[in-house]
């Protein structure tokens, strides 16, 4: 409607100079004028209501700082084609930050089908929430336009790009034993609900242990061999308070902004890359963040395969309030027995092994990458 107030003005000037002067000529064009005037309105409101759209999301892998195609297919019913169409899209990642606008020009020819792809691209991972919020159609002369409502919405998960680390496992987390129903398949113990192996006997063996069947069978004295627990000795917890120093005006910027973002992802790319290494390592752990509520979330990492498996779930998650001690926070729920090491990535891009820091250079991929770390 850019062009409403040019057309009336011109419409006035018609007009006058019909009353001052009485040309006849003016009157036809006058006619004219408003004929073009209503041809206008109701075309733009035909048009408008001839129209339908529905968004389609990408089928591939979307990871952070990737160009996501976002395909606008565009269905034009009426026998009049559609020269200015425009389409509103808001979008915004659901871990924070603020909402997104962008409106896009096409156009539709009669009765067809078209589509238009609308490139959109998300620095942070997590869910990229994209809404077709509405459409505006204008006439052949943009004088009149009408908007119609569309409110469909996608959800696009944003993966986090992961890099390779280098963990050397110490003897304390190889040898840990916990409570687990899985057991070594290369080391004995002493759990007797489940038997390693059966072999001759040793001096030093233990009675209890000898297998009395298979003695008598063999006419050899047979001893079993308990398994060995596999425990989860490592805690990998992702840490999302939100920032808290003596300086609340800095610390509200920082929690009300895109740098939030910026930390979150690096947290969940850093955290996500040492639960790749530990796996690689055949170190099995567990990984653990709070929810929006404080109720801890924890999941079992025993391969590669887990590690991708879980991922998705940490694209939903929120920045919570501050969680000073997140050992003492976690050990409230599951207990100090089940692990013998934590590790913590924190929103102050640090991480922290046992209460104390491990690594404070900013969560620099290239940094980390090139480290040997020693758990």
């Amino acid at each position: 409607m850019k062009n409403l107030p040019v057309y009336l003005l011109g419409m006035i000037l018609c007009l006058y100079v019909l009353i001052m002067y009485t040309e006849p000529m003016f009157f036809i064009v006058f006619l004219g004028m408003v004929l073009i005037l209503l041809w206008e309105f109701f075309t733009a409101l035909y048009l408008r209501h001839c129209v339908t759209l529905l968004a389609d999301m990408p089928d591939k892998l979307v990871h952070n700082g990737d160009i996501i195609p976002v395909t606008v297919h565009i269905h034009n019913k009426g026998f009049l084609p559609i020269s200015h169409l425009w389409i509103k899209v808001n979008y915004k990642n659901k871990m924070g930050g603020t909402v997104q606008k962008q409106w896009i020009c096409t156009y539709a020819d009669a009765r067809t089908k078209a589509c238009v792809t609308i490139r959109l691209s998300s620095d942070c991972c997590g869910v990229l929430w994209i809404e077709v919020e509405r459409f505006r159609v204008s006439g052949y002369l943009r004088v009149f336009g009408f908007s119609k409502k569309c409110g469909q919405t996608l959800d696009i998960l944003v993966f986090p790009r992961l890099f390779s680390m280098n963990f050397e496992i110490s003897a304390k987390i190889r040898d840990f034993i916990g409570d687990s129903d899985t057991f070594s398949k290369e080391k004995s113990g002493d759990d007797p609900s489940e038997v390693f192996d059966i072999r001759p006997f040793r001096q030093g063996d233990r009675m209890q242990r000898i297998h009395w069947k298979l003695t008598a069978r063999t006419d050899d004295m047979m001893v079993k061999e308990f398994s060995r627990p596999i425990g989860y000795p490592v805690v990998v917890f992702f840490n999302f308070s939100l920032i808290q120093s003596d300086d609340k005006e800095h610390d509200k910027k920082v929690n009300h902004s895109a740098g939030l973002l910026d930390r979150m992802t690096k947290v969940i790319e850093t955290g996500l890359s040492v639960s790749l290494a530990l796996a690689r390592a055949r170190c099995w752990h567990y990984i653990a963040w709070c929810k929006k509520d404080m109720t801890l979330e924890r999941h079992a990492i025993e391969s590669e395969e887990d590690v991708y498996a879980y991922m998705g779930r940490l694209m939903y998650v929120h920045s919570h309030v501050p969680v000073h001690n997140a050992e003492a926070f976690y050990t409230r729920v599951w207990g100090a027995e089940s692990f013998c090491t934590f590790l913590s990535v924190n929103t102050d891009l640090t991480m922290e092994k046992d209460g104390e820091i491990y690594e404070e250079r900013g969560l620099d991929r290239d940094t980390l990458s090139g480290k040997n770390f020693i758990l």
